[in-house]
């Protein structure tokens, strides 16, 4: 076992502690003997007595260490949430966040846009690449507090857009023209699906999805380098409804 581990690092100060701890044994047997003498191991026993509290304070700090790097693993393992390779968001984080942002256009009264960008290519090293030099264009474009770049669960390329209005298919347009002139060189088709929902009483990633697979169904049967957007008409009944976190 690694010595560098926590099991690794416990395992030997209790070996250094069992040491000590027969040093100790043979100390009080020579005291035994040698009562008559005891002045004149006063110096060792002082010493000893530092040695056991100097180890004690090791084997605190130790566990203490220990316990961190126990804490600090986990939490790199359970909260892994870009890919490495293209440094979007993982499905489970960008839907956590796509959760997050429907709950807050509600409250705040304002629409949120999801974009998926379509990428096809019969060379999967090509497509591997395209993918990356996709989400590096989107993340370097997109900075607004919310904004968030993701993977889907078939490793499509999303874009989450909180607080967004009217101009967004204007946005769309540019993305994919932008992603039409960085794959140009590559023999890869390019299309984006987009819709833009209402802050309704009712919206949720459920419904944020089924919104965008209407518009994935519709320009799948376009051309290459197409896109399909649709904005929810704004409805002002339903906009005023009450909604309850």
């Amino acid at each position: 076992m690694d010595s560098r581990t926590p099991s690794g690092n416990s395992r030997s100060v209790n070996l250094l502690f069992l040491a000590v701890g027969l040093l100790v044994l043979a100390q009080i047997v020579l005291i035994y003997y040698q009562l008559a003498s005891l002045p004149s191991m006063l110096p060792g026993l002082l010493a000893l007595v530092g040695l056991v509290s100097l180890l004690l304070r090791v084997r605190s700090r130790s566990a203490s260490q220990d316990e961190r790097i126990e804490k600090l693993q986990h939490s790199l393992i359970t909260q892994r949430m870009t890919d490495q390779d293209t440094g979007a968001a993982l499905p489970g984080w960008f839907g956590q966040a796509l959760d997050t942002e429907c709950r807050r256009a509600i409250r705040e009264f304002t629409p949120l846009t999801l974009m998926q960008f379509t990428l096809r290519c019969t060379d999967p090293a090509t497509l591997a690449a395209c993918r990356v030099r996709l989400a590096k264009m989107l993340t370097d474009q997109v900075s607004r507090p919310g904004d968030l770049v993701g993977l889907s669960d078939s490793g499509d390329i999303e874009l989450l857009l909180p607080n967004t209005n009217e101009q967004a298919e204007r946005l769309a347009e540019r993305c994919i023209a932008q992603a039409e002139r960085l794959l140009s060189a590559e023999r890869v088709e390019i299309r984006l699906a987009a819709c833009t929902l209402q802050p309704k009483a009712d919206l949720s990633p459920d419904k944020v999805k089924e919104h965008l697979i209407h518009q994935i169904d519709r320009v799948n049967i376009q051309p290459p380098s197409s896109y399909s957007y649709r904005a929810e008409p704004a409805d002002v009944e339903a906009l005023n409804s009450t909604f309850n976190l």
